[in-house]
């Protein structure tokens, strides 16, 4: 079971880099100040005062913010652009938004307008031109024009990145094309998404690689591994973790006690109980001293200095803003 939470947060974590959370210009940050949210910019000044009750990240120029229990988007500019109305809202990709109307979801526009009403159980934003959506007891995909393309046949939902989508039986785990037209036959116990042409996949309780067509090449020799990311890979050898490259050699040794994946040159990487960031070649640019953390984003990166006290550091280590302890 921590096999399987491990590998959807490794998932999860890498598609919604994919899906352009937070974009390349100048980023702004959600932070608290006595129980209201606002945002920093990466200097750690108030672009938007505190005044949400809660607040999302800034997805393709939108942030979904709850006001008096409903969810609404606001521009970069603090503006409200789409009224707070809906149960509950999710980022913005590929120009729509996921929303809730009392329990059933749809999809809006940047504009506010319903362009699928609201009819899933539950859905998952867009992804190359597809999402994945919960019809009765089963996952689908629709396009957005709420055309079915791949029929609700899955138990898990299907997301696509760089053309190809896992999927699960019940038994094993295979791979879809975007016409829901097998690719590559279920024979694996666990996947992971397909990044830089490769997947992390398992056999046998060993984790190797496969290529776009299911063909083996980097042999299934690692307790666990996760996808790749800037031409690395974190993989678990025994007990520790380390870097493979895109040919299976080892890159940065496995010695931390646990380790995500590159982004922006750096990566997270635990010794003991405590994480920092770590550079191409294994050093530490950031030393082990925080509880929990995030990937970098805009140069950026959450962290906890202790599970209450979340605090944002920049790529230098130091902390442009810290918790009041009341978020």
């Amino acid at each position: 079971m921590k096999k399987i939470i491990l590998v959807i947060f490794m998932a999860l974590f890498m598609v919604s880099c994919c899906r352009g959370i937070g974009d390349k210009k100048k980023q702004l940050y959600p932070v608290a100040v006595e129980g209201k949210v606002g945002y920093i910019n990466e200097k750690g000044e108030f672009v938007i005062e505190p005044h949400f009750d809660h607040a999302g990240i800034f997805s393709e120029g939108l942030a979904v913010v709850r006001v008096n229990n409903k969810w609404g988007y606001i521009d970069e500019k603090g503006e409200m652009v789409i009224e707070p109305q809906f149960d509950f809202g999710g980022s913005f990709s590929e120009g729509m938004a996921d929303v809730r109307i009392g329990t059933r979801w749809g999809f809006i526009d940047k504009k506010g307008h319903v362009v699928l009403e609201p009819q899933y159980y539950a859905v998952r934003g867009f992804s190359e031109g597809l999402a994945a959506v919960k019809i009765e007891d089963k996952w689908a995909c629709i396009d957005k024009n709420g055309k079915v393309i791949i029929k609700p046949d899955f138990l898990l939902p299907v997301t696509f990145v760089e053309g190809v989508g896992a999927f699960w039986d019940g038994e094993k785990w295979g791979y879809l094309d975007k016409s829901g037209d097998l690719l590559i036959a279920p024979r694996f116990t666990l996947v992971g998404i397909f990044s830089e042409g490769r997947a992390p996949v398992a056999l046998e309780g060993k984790w190797g690689f496969i290529d776009g067509k299911g063909n083996i090449v980097i042999e299934t020799q690692y307790d666990f591994a996760a996808p790749f990311s800037e031409g690395l890979a974190p993989v678990r050898i025994g007990e520790k973790w380390g870097f493979i490259d895109t040919t299976g050699e080892l890159a940065i040794d496995a010695e931390f006690d646990m380790a995500y994946v590159f982004f922006e040159g750096l990566a997270a990487a635990k010794v003991g109980d405590k994480w920092g960031y770590i550079n191409k070649s294994g050093g530490f640019v950031i030393e082990p001293q925080f509880a929990f953390v995030n990937r970098f984003s805009g140069g950026v990166a959450a962290v906890w200095e202790t599970p209450q006290d979340r605090a944002l550091i920049n790529k230098e280590g130091k902390f442009i803003w810290r918790s009041d302890r009341t978020e």
